[in-house]
């Protein structure tokens, strides 16, 4: 290599894109800065958060939780983590893929460093909202359209939410499943 084709490592001033870490309560303000529909994330229980930068900006968030039911998809909470929230800056929704496949792949895996490993992840989307592409498109499974009814042989949801309520009416439950080598 000819020193004209060297890299000059000192011109690298900043990465265009990075993956981090963050504390929930600044993941669930910019959850509510960019009025995610849910709002932020307050489970009494397990939660990380993910933030993807793109020059310096935070541009989207991921928060990691545990399931609020002891089971999902046929796997116990303990074998679990829930993509609770996944938001995107205003302008940015391209976005959103990059961060649900970062999540995946990155931060679902992190659940083990504070909890337990996970054999799988699980994330619900609205079905007033939207069908769920972003998921199908990423390679999940749609376990069920019904998640989320308020009674009957499909009620899943402990607390009843009622007309008013963001998260009222029927979910579908997405899967991802990890192979044991991967935990």
């Amino acid at each position: 290599m000819t020193a004209a084709m060297q890299l000059d490592l000192s011109a690298i001033t900043a990465p265009a894109a990075g993956f981090h870490q963050t504390e929930p309560d600044a993941a669930n303000a910019l959850t509510a800065t960019w009025d995610h529909y849910l709002g932020p994330c307050h489970r009494p229980f397990g939660m990380q958060a993910w933030r993807l930068d793109v020059a310096g900006e935070p541009i989207a968030v991921a928060i990691s939780a545990s399931t609020v039911s002891s089971t999902a998809a046929g796997y116990p909470r303990q074998q679990l983590v829930e993509l609770a929230r996944l938001c995107t800056r205003p302008g940015h929704q391209w976005a959103t893929r990059v961060a649900l496949r970062l999540w995946r792949e990155i931060a679902a895996h992190q659940w083990s460093t504070a909890y337990w490993s996970v054999a799988a992840a699980v994330a619900y989307s609205d079905n007033k909202r939207h069908p769920g592409h972003i998921y199908r498109t990423d390679g999940w499974t749609r376990v069920t359209q019904h998640a989320g009814a308020p009674s009957g042989p499909n009620a899943t949801w402990s607390k009843p939410r009622d007309q008013g309520h963001p998260a009222h009416g029927p979910k579908s439950l997405w899967l991802w499943r990890y192979p044991a080598t991967a935990r």
